[in-house]
C-alpha cells in the first residue's frame, strides 16, 4: 500500500508542476490579449489534464485524485484572476466537465492507449475533445458570463470560450500523448528537433512580427515539413509555438491580422485562431495519410518478406501466372524439382513445359479455377530440364485485384509427385496381381470356380435384363484318374493344360468365359448363345481337344479326349442360374454314362 501511496503522491506532484507550468504560460500569452482588449487565445489547462489521464489508466481512484487536483488548481487560478467565489467554483466545474467528457470518450474509442495516428482514434480527439467537450464547457461557461436576454451576446462569449478550448484541446492534447505513450513520433534526433523548430520560430516571427504584407501562406510550407518530418507531435508542437508568439505579437498590435481593417483586438485574435485551427486539420489529417501510407508499405514489405521466406523455403513450388497462364514468378523449388532456375521459367507458358497429353487437362482446370467450380487437386506431367517428365499435382486459386475485384491470374502451389505416382502404379499392378490371382486357376490360366460363379450371376441377371439366351458348356476329361496312374500327376497337369489350351482357342467372342471349374472338370460361359450356337461351339471343343493328340492309352481313342454336357435358356426373374447349371451337369453325366468321348444336350429348358 505504501508503494502505491507513494505512486500517486509522486503522479500527483508532477501533474501539479505541469499545470501550473501550463497557467503561468497561458497567462503570458493571454494576458497582453487581455489587456489590448482581446480574448483569450490559448486555454491548455484543460487539455493537459485530459491527456494526463488518458496516458495513465491506472484506475478510478488515481483518476480522481488528478481531477481533484486539477480542479483545485483551476479554482485557485480563477480567484487569482479576479472571479468571486461562487464564480470560480462554476468555473472550475466547467473546466471539469471538459475534462471528464473528453477523457470518457476518448477512452471509450481509444482504449488504454491512444494513438492519434490512427484515423479512428484521430476523429475521436477532434469529435468528443476538440469539439464535444470544448463546445459543452463554452455553452455552460456563457450562462455565468453573459446575459440570458442577448441571444448574440450568448454566440460571442461561446465562442470566446470555445475558441481557446479548442486550440488547447487541438495542440497540447495530441502533444502530451505523442510524448507520454511515444505514438505520432518519427525518428528524428534533438539537433534536428531544434532545428525545424528555430525555423517554426523564425517564420513565426517574420510573419508575425510586421503588419505590412499578409505573410500568413509562409507558414504553411514550414509547418508541411516539420509534420512530414517529425509526425503529428512536431505538429502540434508547431502550432503551439504559432499560437504562442503570434498571440502575443498580435495583441501587441503586429502581424497580417492588423491588415483587417477595422477589425478589434478579439477579432484579430479570433482570426488568429481560426488560421491555427484549419491549419491544425490540415496537418493532421495529413499526418494520418502519410502515417497510414507507411503502416501500409510496412505491412506490404513485412507480407512480401514472409511470402518469400515461405516460398524460398518450400519444397513445393510457388507459381504466380496471369490469367493466359504465363508464369510471373516461380519460386526456387522449381530449380530442385524440374531442374530450371526460376528465371529460365519466368515469362513462359504451361504449354511449352506439360506433356501434351495433359494439356487439355491443365487448361480445363484452368477453366474451372477461373469459373468457381470445385475441382480437386489436378495430376499432370511437366518437361524437367534433363528432357524428362515429372508427375506434378496442383489446385490453382484465382487471384483478385484488392480494388477492383476483377481476376487477374492464378497462384498454384504445385508439388512433385513422382514418387508417389511410382509408388501408387506398383500398388495398382499389386493389385491387379492379387485381384488375378483371387479369379484365376493358377494351374490353367482360365478362370476359377470363385470367378465362374460371379459371371455366370452376371450372365443370368443381365439376360434377365436384356431377353436372349444363355448357354452352358460342362466338360469332363475322360479317364483322367487312369491317366495320373499311368504317367504321374505332373503330367496330368500338363494334360489339363492342354485341355484348357484346346477350349480358349476355340472361344472367339470376349463375353465367352471359359473356367477350371474343379479338378479334370472345367465349364465354358456362352452369353447371347442358344442350341445351334453351343453345340457348335461344344463340338469344336472336343475337336480341338482330340488334335491335340496327347496320348492316354486307358482311354479307348489313345488321345485324350472330353465329355460334354450342354444347356440352354431363356432367363426369367423368377428362375436361376442354379438351375441351368444343374441341366448342364446332368447332361454332362450322362455323356460319360455313355460312352464319353461325346456331347450331350440338356432336355427341354426353354426357361427357367
Amino acid at each position: 500500500m505504501e508503494a502505491k501511496q507513494l505512486t500517486l503522491m509522486r503522479d500527483l506532484v508532477r501533474l501539479a508542476f505541469l499545470l501550473i507550468l501550463a497557467d503561468l504560460a497561458a497567462s503570458l500569452v493571454n494576458l497582453a490579449s487581455w489587456h489590448a482588449g482581446g480574448v483569450t487565445v490559448l486555454w491548455p489547462t484543460n487539455a493537459l489534464l485530459a491527456a494526463y489521464l488518458l496516458s495513465s489508466p491506472r484506475g478510478w481512484k488515481h483518476a480522481s485524485a488528478c481531477l481533484a487536483l486539477g480542479f483545485s488548481i483551476d479554482l485557485a487560478e480563477n480567484l487569482v484572476l479576479g472571479w468571486h467565489l461562487e464564480s470560480s467554483f462554476y468555473l472550475a466545474c466547467c473546466n471539469l466537465m471538459e475534462v471528464v467528457v473528453a477523457w470518457l470518450l476518448i477512452r471509450r474509442v481509444t482504449g488504454s492507449r491512444p494513438d492519434l495516428t490512427n484515423l479512428r482514434h484521430l476523429l475521436a480527439m477532434l469529435l468528443y475533445g476538440v469539439g464535444l467537450a470544448s463546445a459543452a464547457t463554452a455553452i455552460a461557461a456563457s450562462f455565468l458570463t453573459s446575459p440570458p436576454s442577448s441571444t448574440l451576446a450568448t454566440l460571442v462569449t461561446v465562442r470566446n470560450w470555445y475558441m481557446p478550448d479548442m486550440l488547447g484541446m487541438a495542440t497540447v492534447l495530441p502533444l502530451y500523448l505523442s510524448y507520454r505513450l511515444r505514438t505520432g513520433l518519427r525518428l528524428w534526433s534533438w539537433t534536428e528537433a531544434a532545428g525545424l523548430f528555430s525555423l517554426v520560430i523564425a517564420a513565426t516571427l517574420f510573419v508575425f512580427g510586421q503588419n505590412r504584407y499578409p505573410l500568413l501562406f509562409l507558414l504553411t510550407p514550414v509547418l508541411l515539413f516539420v509534420g512530414v518530418r517529425m509526425g503529428l507531435a512536431g505538429s502540434a508542437m508547431a502550432l503551439l509555438l504559432i499560437a504562442v508568439i503570434g498571440g502575443i505579437l498580435t495583441s501587441r498590435g503586429h502581424g497580417p491580422t492588423m491588415l483587417i481593417h477595422g477589425a478589434t483586438i478579439a477579432q484579430r485574435d479570433m482570426a488568429l485562431q481560426a488560421f491555427i485551427a484549419l491549419t491544425m486539420l490540415t496537418l493532421y489529417i495529413l499526418d494520418v495519410v502519410v502515417v497510414s501510407r507507411l503502416r501500409l508499405q510496412q505491412n506490404l514489405d513485412v507480407n512480401e518478406t514472409r511470402f518469400r521466406m515461405l516460398a524460398e523455403s518450400s519444397r513445393d513450388i510457388i507459381v504466380l501466372t496471369d490469367l493466359a497462364g504465363n508464369r510471373q514468378y516461380v519460386s526456387p523449388a522449381a530449380l530442385e524439382v524440374l531442374g530450371w532456375s526460376p528465371e529460365e521459367l519466368i515469362g513462359g507458358s504451361y504449354q511449352e513445359l506439360v506433356h501434351t497429353e495433359d494439356i487439355e487437362l491443365f487448361q480445363r482446370m484452368l477453366e474451372d479455377c477461373r469459373e468457381g467450380r470445385p475441382m480437386p487437386p489436378t495430376t499432370y506431367r511437366q518437361r524437367a530440364k534433363n528432357g524428362s517428365y515429372r508427375w506434378l499435382e496442383s489446385n490453382p486459386r484465382l487471384l483478385l485485384d484488392p480494388a477492383t475485384g476483377e481476376a487477374t491470374g492464378y497462384v498454384a502451389v504445385v508439388r512433385d509427385i513422382t514418387d508417389r505416382k511410382k509408388v501408387e502404379e506398383e500398388l495398382a499392378r499389386a493389385f491387379s496381381l492379387v485381384e488375378t490371382l483371387a479369379s484365376v486357376d493358377g494351374l490353367t490360366g482360365l478362370a476359377n470356380r470363385r470367378r465362374f460363379d460371379e459371371v455366370l450371376e452376371q450372365e443370368w441377371l443381365r439376360t434377365v435384363r436384356e431377353g436372349g439366351q444363355l448357354s452352358l458348356l460342362m466338360l469332363d476329361v475322360d479317364h483322367f484318374k487312369h491317366y495320373n496312374d499311368l504317367y504321374g500327376h505332373l503330367s496330368g497337369d500338363e494334360c489339363l493344360r492342354q485341355v484348357a489350351e484346346a477350349i480358349q482357342e476355340t472361344l472367339n467372342r470376349a463375353t465367352d468365359l471359359a473356367a477350371r471349374y474343379g479338378g479334370e472338370e472345367f465349364a465354358v460361359i456362352l452369353p447371347n448363345t442358344g442350341h445351334t450356337g453351343a453345340l457348335m461351339v461344344c463340338n469344336e471343343i472336343l475337336k480341338a481337344v482330340r488334335l491335340r493328340g496327347v496320348a492316354h492309352s486307358a482311354n479307348p481313342p489313345g488321345v485324350v479326349t472330353v465329355s460334354a454336357g450342354c444347356a440352354s435358356m431363356s432367363a426369367t426373374v423368377h428362375g436361376s442360374w442354379l438351375a441351368l447349371l444343374r441341366a448342364a451337369d446332368a447332361a454332362l453325366y450322362q455323356a460319360k454314362a455313355q460312352g464319353r468321348d461325346q456331347l450331350q444336350i440338356a432336355g427341354d429348358l426353354e426357361t427357367a
